[in-house]
């Protein structure tokens, strides 16, 4: 009788040990599934900000439309400036580029060769949040004006419940806002991360 008691106590306690640590590393473990699903998002986010930095040199200005910007990868190409020759000590580029001592050479290449070489998925799936279950990100582009010039502006984001879907995100997560690259207040291409 003895014995089973000690048994049946053992049991107890190694069952209420594990609950304790559950309970202790369940923070733990939501902060890690959080910070992951986080660093996905924003690498996507920063992929954005670069197709879109890459547009705006294009073009002269940011898309609205992460269709647009897709297709922009896909499809279109940018130059690339090379310059022949060296530039002597007296002289500044543009004078050795006038007096012909360096020439310049534009060649053209397929955005996605540039942007999306090393990416770990597909091009077809920059528009949507990881973890989302097809949610997108938002984005908007316009322009603003500081100092009499009008300067192109875009912001893309997405909001907590999206990126974080699946997780009981309420008690642990201490983030107030979404993630966002851009601003359309300011012209910046900061994300809130950073």
């Amino acid at each position: 009788m003895k014995t089973a008691i000690h048994i049946g106590l053992t049991i107890a306690i190694l069952v209420l040990v594990y609950f304790i640590y559950e309970t202790i590393m369940e923070p733990v473990h939501f902060r890690q599934d959080a910070r992951e699903r986080e660093q996905k998002v924003i690498e996507r986010l920063k992929d954005i900000r670069q197709a879109q930095i890459a547009h705006r040199s294009r073009y002269g200005k940011f898309t609205g439309d992460l269709d647009s910007l897709v297709n922009f990868i896909r499809n279109d190409s940018l130059a690339i400036v090379r310059a022949i020759g060296t530039v002597p000590d007296t002289l500044t580029e543009s004078e050795a580029v006038r007096k012909g001592i360096v020439q310049r050479d534009s060649t053209w290449i397929p955005a996605i060769d540039t942007l999306f070489r090393n990416r770990k998925y597909p091009l077809d799936s920059l528009p949507y949040v990881p973890f989302s279950g097809g949610k997108r990100f938002t984005m908007k582009s316009g322009t603003i004006e500081r100092g009499l010039v009008e300067l192109p502006v875009f912001m893309a984001s997405t909001e907590i419940p999206h990126y974080m879907r699946g997780l009981e995100y309420k008690i642990y997560y201490t983030r107030e806002r979404g993630l966002q690259v851009g601003s359309m207040i300011e012209s910046s291409l900061d994300g809130n991360w950073e």
